[in-house]
């Protein structure tokens, strides 16, 4: 059985993480890391044994109506035949569906490997943990996101049966990841992230608005315009940023959104409306709390050269917000009565500002 590395996206995150750093790593560090890449499609840890050559993780997943059993070893030194046939012999005398060996520390040239048995050198293994949205990159470093994967979870069990429009899958496209269900097909996390966006804002939180999109690529447009209010004359630009390790606004995309002003706001208030925000939509916000947050300069600036009040908002955020509407059974005419603009201007918005929106 022959693993084939996930392609690299030109849009990925350049993590230039070595097979020589990532067998640096504390043994259990690596153990976490692989547990992670195990589990994040669904599967999940039925049996632990750790002896002194691997961290051994059976894994128990449901392709269909049986359950299957995986045994998966980490091995704690470099592999060798002898590894490859003793997992070949664990899986046939447990009656395992099949073995993965994962070697993180590199193995031998020329190993006879099973059928039964799929080994995962350490190149495919960075692959992998670099489109892992449960692992974050602090410092370059791969680390267990552990919040993202609760936030995840609690998504999860929540819109379960509250999702026509795709808002479990926000979270993970803001991180420029495809969710398990779109795996394998030849579509880019950022142009989803922005229509689900736009899909979930229009038709769950009944926004009005006009999307501009990837159709509109290269005409110096945001994403979508927003309207919203009782009498829809309130107005936002909005733009989605999927990043893996959160937006941070440069020169050229402050420049960008001031293009954008100028470009609509004659025609937007030729028609009556008061653009009043721009929404930036991405996974995160990175910077030092407080006021000291590069937020704030930047929303200062926009704010002084176009009056309008600058939005960060997180994916994460806004998919439980929607989750908390649509469980609570809000009518179209509670949807439209709620007031964005109060939770927009806050400007660096947090989860307890879309709360109060919603009366949580």
């Amino acid at each position: 059985m022959t693993p084939v590395p996930p392609a690299r996206r030109a849009t990925q995150a350049q993590r230039r993480l070595t097979p020589e750093g990532l067998a640096a790593l504390p043994r259990d560090d690596r153990r976490k890391l692989m547990q992670l890449l195990l589990t994040d499609a669904g599967a999940h840890v039925a049996a632990f044994n750790r002896p002194a050559a691997y961290d051994e993780l059976v894994l128990e997943t449901q392709p269909l109506w049986r359950s299957r059993r995986i045994r998966a070893r980490v091995a704690a030194r470099r592999v060798t035949q002898d590894d490859v046939d003793r997992l070949a012999e664990a899986v046939d005398a447990a009656g395992d569906a099949d073995g993965l060996l994962l070697a993180p520390l590199g193995h031998d040239d020329g190993l006879t490997v099973p059928a039964t048995v799929m080994l995962v050198d350490a190149d495919e293994l960075i692959a992998r943990l670099e489109r892992c949205v449960a692992i974050a990159w602090p410092g370059g470093t791969p680390a267990p996101a552990y919040e993202r994967v609760a936030a995840q979870r609690d998504l999860d069990r929540d819109a379960f049966l509250l999702d026509p429009v795709g808002l479990r899958w926000l979270p993970t496209l803001a991180l420029n990841e495809l969710p398990a269900e779109l795996a394998g097909r030849d579509l880019a996390p950022d142009a989803v992230f922005e229509r689900v966006a736009f899909r979930l804002l229009t038709n769950g939180l009944r926004f009005d608005g006009v999307r501009y999109g990837e159709a509109e690529r290269g005409k110096r447009l945001p994403d979508a315009v927003l309207r919203w209010g009782p009498d829809r004359r309130l107005v936002g630009l909005m733009d989605c940023k999927a990043t893996a390790d959160g937006y941070t606004m440069d020169s050229d995309h402050y420049l960008r959104f001031t293009g954008y002003v100028s470009a609509l706001r004659g025609d937007l208030e030729a028609d009556g409306a008061q653009l009043h925000h721009l929404v930036v939509l991405s996974s995160s916000f990175p910077g030092t709390p407080g006021t000291r947050h590069p937020f704030h300069a930047r929303a200062a600036a926009l704010r002084d050269e176009t009056g309008l009040q600058l939005v960060y908002l997180r994916a994460e955020d806004l998919a439980r917000t929607a989750t908390a509407i649509e469980s609570r059974g809000l009518s179209p005419n509670e949807r439209e009565a709620l007031d964005w603009s109060a939770a927009f201007d806050h400007g660096l918005v947090a989860g307890d500002h879309l709360d109060t929106l919603v009366g949580g």
